[in-house]
Order: C-alpha cells, then sequence, then structure tokens
C-alpha cells in the first residue's frame, strides 16, 4: 500500500486547487487523477482516494462556509473592542506602524493593525517574550481581495489561514501576560523562544541578520529585499528558506551529533521526534520548513515503529498534512518550489549532473514565471555554484555568527562581512545580461508546460534531448505572444488616494503611463525604528507591467507636483526605463520635485502647454506657471473607438479655461478632475463634454471625502454613469481595432446607470 501513497494524496491536492479558485483546472486534475487511480486496478487503493477526496471536500466546503459566515463587510467598518489572545512572535513593527495575528476567546484568529503612540508602547512590544492578552478597541472589517490584477492577494493568503477580518486599533494598548493553560502550554513555549530568537537575530550586524532571521525563526528583515535581490533575480531564493534545505542540513548535524557522542540510537531518534513540532514553529512553520519537518518525522516514526518509508511516501504524507494545515498550498510560490523540486529530487531517474540542474530549473520555471514574471540566464549557472556553498559556506557561517557573535562582536561583523560578499558576488552576476522578463504565461499554459517536464523527464535520453528542443520552442512562442498583444488597453490603477494610468497600444507599439502614484510621507518621531522606503508602484503599476512582459514606459506624464500624482516616480525610474517625463510647463523648474530623480538614469524632460506635440493632446496649460492643481495638465487621446479625457487634478477655473477656446469638445470618457472634490467638474464643463462614463480614482476612506457628493450629483444630472476605483479596483478599457471591453478588478458595486 505504501507505494500508492503518491496516487492516493493526488485527489486531496486536485479538490484543494478545484476548491481554491481554480474550479475547472482542478476539475481535470481531478478527473486526470481519479482515472490514474483506477488504471492501478487496485481497487483498495481506489477506495481509499475516493474517500479522502471526498471527506476533505467536505471539510474544505464546511470551513469556507464557516469563514464566509464570519466575514465582515469589506466597504463598511465595525467598531468593536475585543479580547485577544496573541503570541509574543506573531507582533511585527515597521516604523511606527505594527501588526500582529490575535486570537479571539471563540477561537477566531484577525490580523490586528495600528500606529504606536509612545516610545513606551514601542519598547513594550519589542520585548515581548510571553503570550498576552490584548484588550483593545478599534474598526473591523472584511479583507479587501487585491484590488489591482496580478497584485498579491493578502485576502486570500490570510484566509487560507483562516483570517478573513481585519481591526485597525484605534484606542490606547491594554495587554497583560496570560497564564498557559494545558491547552496551550506547550505551543506558548515555543513561541516564547522563537520571539527571543528573533529578538537575538535583530542585534545581529548587516547580511548576518537578514540571513539569521530567515533561516532560524524564519522571519524577514526590512533589509531582506535589498539584501537579497541578486538572489530574487537569479531565481534561487528558494534555496534560502522556502525549500526546507536547511532543516535537513540541521537535522543531518544533530543526528551526526548524537551518532559521535555515541547516544543512543533509539532514544536520540524519539528525542528528535519529540523536537520536530516544536522546531517547525521555532523555525516560522513556512511551507518549506513544514515538508521538510513532516517527511522526516514520517521516516523516524515508521523506523522507532519497526516499518521502512521510501522518500516518496514521506513527501505524499507531508502534502496531505499541508494541504489540511493551508488549504491554499499549492497556490502560493514558496510552496510550490519546496513541494515540487523535493519531489523531483525523488523521482528523478539518475542524471548526470548537467541534465540533473536542467531538469530542476525546468521544473521550476512555470512557477516562477507565473509568479515572479522573469527568468535569469545565469540561473542554472548560479545554481551549480550557490546549492554547495548553502551547506559549506552560508549556513555554518550564519550558525556561528548567530550563536558566537553576540557575545564577540568582532566575529558577528566578520560574519556580517562574509555573507555580504556572497550577496553582492550573486547580485553582479544577476546584474550580466540575460535576464529575461518573460511576462505571465496563463495559468493552463502553466500546467501544461510543467505536465509536459515530468512527461519528458520520464523519457529515454535520446528522446529527451528532442523533446527539450520543443519545450523550448513552446516557451519562445508564449514569449512571443506576451510581448507582441493583438489588443490594447486603457488601465486605471487603484492607487489608494492618488492617480496613475496605463495606456498600452496594440503590438506593445507605445508604452504610456499618467501619473504613477503616492503616498505622503508624515514625519516619524525620533524614536521610531528605521524602515525601508517602500513605494506602492512595486505592487501596482511595476508589478502589472511586468506581468505582461513590459520593462520599458515611453512617456510618462506627470500632471502636476502633488505627491500623490508623483511620489512613487523614483521606483518607476528603478524598474522601468523611461525614454521621457513630461511636465506642465513650469515644473521644469522647480527645485522640489525633482529630488525624485537622484540615484534614477538620466531622462529627458519635457514641458507641455496648449499647442505642443506630444503623444496625447494637451489641452490644459495654457502657459507655464507652478505646476499645482490649478496648472494640472488636462490631456485627452483616442483608443479603440472611445474618446478619454485625463483631468488630473484641474480644477474649475482651468476646465472654465478650456471651455473658453471654444474649441468643439467632446470625451466618452471622462478621469474626473482632483478625485471627484467639488472644486473640480463643473456641471458647465460636463455638460459640454457629454461622457458616457466617468472613471473617479480616490482612496477608501479617504479624510479628504472624494468623490464630492456634489460632483456624482452633477454626473447623475448629466445621466453619466461612473466607476470609482474605491469600489472597483483596477478599471481596465481593452481594445482591438475600434471595438473594445470593460472590466474591473473588484465588484464591490457596479457602475452607477443614470
Amino acid at each position: 500500500m505504501r507505494r500508492y501513497s503518491f496516487f492516493v494524496i493526488l485527489p486531496l491536492a486536485a479538490v484543494s486547487v478545484m476548491l481554491g479558485g481554480h474550479f475547472w483546472g482542478g476539475s481535470v486534475l481531478l478527473g486526470v487523477t481519479l482515472g490514474r487511480l483506477v488504471a492501478l486496478r487496485h481497487w483498495q487503493v481506489v477506495v481509499l482516494g475516493l474517500i479522502l477526496a471526498l471527506g476533505f471536500g467536505g471539510w474544505l466546503v464546511s470551513r469556507q462556509r464557516r469563514l464566509t459566515n464570519r466575514r465582515l463587510s469589506v466597504t463598511q467598518v465595525t467598531p468593536q473592542t475585543v479580547r485577544l489572545r496573541v503570541a509574543p512572535d506573531s507582533v511585527s513593527i515597521r516604523g511606527t506602524g505594527y501588526h500582529l495575528v490575535g486570537q479571539r476567546a471563540d477561537g477566531e484568529r484577525l490580523l490586528v493593525h495600528g500606529q504606536l503612540r509612545s516610545v513606551a508602547e514601542l519598547r513594550t512590544l519589542q520585548r515581548l517574550t510571553v503570550t498576552t492578552e490584548w484588550v483593545v478597541t478599534g474598526a473591523a472589517q472584511g479583507l479587501l481581495p487585491a484590488p489591482n490584477q496580478h497584485q498579491f492577494d493578502a485576502a486570500r493568503y490570510w484566509e487560507h489561514r483562516g483570517i478573513v477580518n481585519t481591526l485597525r486599533v484605534t484606542g490606547p494598548l491594554h495587554l497583560r501576560p496570560v497564564a498557559s493553560d494545558a491547552r496551550h502550554w506547550w505551543g506558548d513555549h515555543w513561541h516564547g523562544w522563537r520571539s527571543r530568537l528573533i529578538q537575538r537575530c535583530q542585534r545581529l550586524p548587516g547580511a548576518l541578520k537578514v540571513y539569521a532571521l530567515g533561516l532560524f525563526p524564519g522571519s524577514r528583515a526590512t533589509e531582506a529585499a535589498q539584501e537579497l535581490a541578486g538572489m530574487q533575480r537569479l531565481g534561487l531564493i528558494h534555496l534560502f528558506a522556502i525549500s526546507g534545505l536547511h532543516v535537513a542540513l540541521l537535522l543531518t548535524v544533530l543526528e551526526w551529533g548524537a551518532v559521535h557522542l555515541h547516544l543512543s540510537r533509539e532514544w536520540w531518534e524519539w528525542g528528535l521526534l519529540l523536537l520536530l513540532p516544536g522546531y517547525a514553529v521555532l523555525a516560522g512553520g513556512g511551507s518549506g520548513v513544514l515538508r521538510a519537518c513532516w517527511m522526516r518525522a514520517v521516516q523516524l516514526g515508521a523506523r522507532r515503529t519497526g516499518h521502512s518509508v521510501d522518500g516518496l511516501t514521506a513527501w505524499s504524507v507531508a502534502l496531505g498534512v499541508g494541504l489540511w494545515q493551508n488549504p491554499g498550498l499549492l497556490f502560493e510560490l514558496g510552496s510550490q518550489l519546496s513541494y515540487g523540486l523535493s519531489l523531483g529530487l525523488i523521482l528523478l531517474p539518475p542524471l548526470s549532473a548537467g541534465w540533473r540542474q536542467l531538469s530542476l530549473t525546468l521544473l521550476s520555471l512555470p512557477s516562477l514565471l507565473t509568479g515572479i514574471f522573469q527568468w535569469h540566464g545565469l540561473t542554472i549557472l548560479a545554481n551549480a555554484v550557490v546549492v554547495p556553498l548553502f551547506p559549506l559556506v552560508v549556513l555554518p557561517v550564519t550558525v556561528v555568527g548567530t550563536t558566537v557573535g553576540p557575545v564577540f562582536p568582532g566575529i558577528a561583523r566578520a560574519c556580517a562581512a562574509v555573507l555580504g560578499t556572497f550577496d553582492a558576488g550573486l547580485t553582479g552576476l544577476a546584474s550580466l545580461p540575460g535576464n529575461v522578463l518573460f511576462g505571465r504565461p496563463a495559468w493552463w499554459i502553466a500546467w501544461a508546460w510543467l505536465a509536459g517536464t515530468w512527461w519528458l523527464l520520464s523519457r529515454p535520453s535520446r528522446e529527451r534531448r528532442r523533446g527539450v528542443k520543443w519545450l523550448v520552442a513552446s516557451y519562445v512562442v508564449v514569449f512571443g505572444v506576451i510581448h507582441l498583444p493583438l489588443t490594447g488597453e486603457v488601465t486605471y490603477f487603484d492607487v489608494g488616494q492618488g492617480d496613475s494610468i496605463l495606456i498600452r497600444e496594440p503590438l506593445n507599439r507605445r508604452v504610456t503611463l499618467i501619473d504613477v502614484g503616492g503616498r505622503l510621507a508624515f514625519p516619524q518621531p525620533h524614536w521610531a525604528p528605521p524602515q525601508a522606503v517602500q513605494y506602492g508602484a512595486t505592487h501596482t503599476s511595476i508589478n502589472y507591467l511586468k506581468s505582461l512582459g513590459i520593462d520599458h514606459v515611453d512617456d510618462v506624464y506627470l500632471t502636476h507636483h502633488d505627491v500623490d500624482h508623483i511620489g512613487d516616480l523614483p521606483a518607476i525610474l528603478q524598474n522601468l526605463r523611461v525614454r521621457r517625463l513630461l511636465v506642465p510647463a513650469g515644473m521644469e523648474r522647480e527645485s522640489g520635485w525633482q529630488r525624485l530623480l537622484r540615484g534614477a538614469p538620466r531622462v529627458t524632460i519635457q514641458p507641455l502647454q496648449v499647442g505642443m506635440a506630444a503623444g496625447l493632446r494637451v489641452w490644459h496649460p495654457f502657459r507655464p506657471g507652478v505646476a499645482d492643481n490649478g496648472g494640472s495638465l488636462a490631456l485627452q487621446g483616442r483608443y479603440g473607438g472611445l474618446n478619454f479625457w485625463f483631468m488630473g487634478d484641474l480644477d474649475q477655473a482651468g476646465e472654465r479655461q478650456i471651455l473658453a477656446t471654444g474649441l468643439p469638445i467632446h470625451a466618452d470618457v471622462l478621469k474626473v478632475g482632483h478625485h471627484g472634490s467639488k472644486t473640480a467638474t463643473a456641471l458647465a464643463f460636463v455638460r459640454q463634454l457629454r461622457p458616457r462614463l466617468a472613471i473617479i480614482s480616490a482612496g477608501r476612506h479617504n479624510r479628504y471625502g472624494h468623490p464630492d457628493q456634489e460632483t456624482l450629483a452633477t454626473l447623475r444630472q448629466q445621466h453619466v454613469s461612473y466607476w470609482s476605483t474605491q469600489e472597483n479596483g483596477m478599471i481596465r478599457y481593452t481594445y482591438w481595432g475600434q471595438r473594445g471591453s470593460w472590466s474591473t478588478k473588484l465588484h464591490l458595486r457596479e457602475a452607477s446607470s443614470t
């Protein structure tokens, strides 16, 4: 029966995919796996597989029903005062902000976030090492799904972990240590030790801090994105934590030590078996850690009970347990790489070193392209170099620096220097030519590649060589389809309280951005921990463009100098090749906004006013001036048979200037000025434009009250339907020729019809 465990567990994976969001893909996978079960003609295995699949499916449906009943409104906040049980290692601090996961008495878990009010609150949270009870007052609501296409979906991520609501703390913190009862004693102690380990690692210098936090408590340092940039670009991030490789190495070291200390095998194996669940908590409980721990636990448990379990059976049990702990396991990049690559190491036939490396690369490529949209041509070389260095250099240096460093700071600095040099080498390698921004393939294409790769690797050597050529050819074809699309689009990103609009012409002939979004940064108190600068565009417009395989922008129009329109410009310039910036005449002489250009590649800045040639027609300003709301660009272009107007933050005085020209004006689609404020979108202007649809870009629960009811009344009076990014998320018009169609990412409210 053991050798059939893999086929028994596959229907569970198919059911989790089918009920987790890919119904048709999961249905096909379920049909294939059930067909394979029947083909085995081992009816005990068939019956067991069906029972497990039906039982797991019923449990998932019941779980989803409970979560749905608990979910609060996404758009409305509910004042609540709640009592929460909080593990010390769940509290994370970024600047003056903190977030954590707390559990109510009824078992519901909440995602909680708030702002620290004093240095005393900061010190209290930084020193937590025991489980505490919090009594907090705040505004609760359901978690918002990802508002933009291909953006990380935090709501789905947390729902997989049984969390559907969030609480924004509005009152002071009240917390006290809570006694551990028999049910919580074991977990509380391990969470306390993990909190101490995190605090110890956070005091380490430089790269040592990043590696120690990632490898031991499974936490993420604020410097990780910058420190591990080269590893990320080379597709090696799976070696760092998510693969569970370090878990296997550490357990091997423990076993080696026990053997050489002449300890009884029976005792140290039982001890290791009992230690593994606690170690999984200590190491952060990530998918790779849990997989490695469960696989080793299954093998140790079988050995202690007089049985033998092969790697495939242990892997199958680990997948089953992983799906029970996290039903969305197979939707997450880390889990896909961890389980997929470990399965490859188990099932791949004996191959030469070169073929083995190529095989692992081909197995990971569909997940990498779906998750991060790019692949570096030097990845195979980097794998061949880095994989041996990981157990020989990276892990030992991190262990020495973490254990000895706090006592001997010089050793910690030396270890940090070694790891920093290692990272610098990877960054240098990643900067060499060879990075391919592929774009995001359709899910069914990625699945076909994965299935084709598994089939290919099972073939004889001659067929394998010929098959690799066809597989590579299919990648080339899909690359061409992604990079030369027959359709164009006009897309309004949801960037919160700000503006950012993409215009992409068919075949990517011209790529244009109108504004880039941004967030006003409030001064931090002197006691706030430093935090890395973060730009929202990284997760919205940049991420979306990369998913389309686009690494450049021809024109970036900055309508005026307000931060919510241009604050994310550094991220755009650092991540994309920009040909020119177009600004309202006069703004090019303002020094305030040009600090955003520091450290960025040189770019042409072109001032615009009415009458100047540009990719879009300029309707405002008429003369150079101050690039405030009154000096904002007003632009117009025609795409897919529709006439689009983009008003920036232009006020009613600017609208009257446009009307005063006496020129005929008409819009099919109007991006209303100033986020729907009553200072823009005058009745006379709307009456003259006669738009059929208005788009409003504004943040949820913004402090300005945008869009204003007066503006909405004007639109209704003129029978203009409207969509808002507040309620519809990303708004996208996809066109081909003179025809097109509209879509929105969220459906919290349909377009108002009048």
